[in-house]
């Protein structure tokens, strides 16, 4: 026999060796195989739907910023024409220096006094810590009123640099 004949042979041997192993299995193989293809079938799809939540979770439901309210800081009060403050009602104010205060604000920031507010119903003032009008008896709270909050904005990265967000 020629060695083209040889390698003939041996080829068609093996390309039939080959086509036995893959139409003809070694079942034993695939038994084995079947509690790690069990576990891929059942886990596979668990941990896409997972993943899949968790992606929706973060592109649309996540909040994307922070958002910090601002500490409201004293304003003055605007002046009338004879030069006395306007101070609107049931705003806090410091009378010595006619500072406006935030609702929540009991006692003035310079000097420690306590606040005083102008009564919605008679114009009286009284003092910021007392819940109840002396001249007419109006009950009320300050800070209850449905003001729109101060939101702040970060001027730039946040403290330890853009790292950090």
């Amino acid at each position: 026999m020629s060695d083209i004949a040889r390698w003939a042979d041996q080829t068609w041997t093996a390309l039939l060796n080959l086509l036995q192993k893959i139409i003809v299995p070694n079942w034993t193989d695939w038994i084995n195989a079947l509690p790690i293809l069990v576990l891929i079938g059942l886990l596979g799809p668990i941990l896409t739907l997972v993943f899949l939540l968790w992606l929706h979770y973060v592109l649309f439901v996540r909040r994307k910023g922070r958002v910090r309210v601002a500490d409201l800081t004293p304003v003055p009060a605007e002046r009338d024409e004879s030069g006395f403050w306007v101070i609107p009602p049931n705003t806090p104010f410091c009378p010595r220096e006619g500072l406006l205060y935030p609702p929540t604000a009991r006692r003035c920031a310079s000097d420690g006094e306590e606040l005083m507010v102008r009564c919605p119903v008679d114009s009286t003032t009284r003092v910021a810590s007392q819940d109840i009008c002396r001249g007419c008896g109006t009950k009320y709270v300050l800070g209850a009123v449905s003001t729109a909050l101060t939101v702040q904005r970060p001027s730039g990265p946040p403290e330890g640099g853009a790292a950090v967000a």
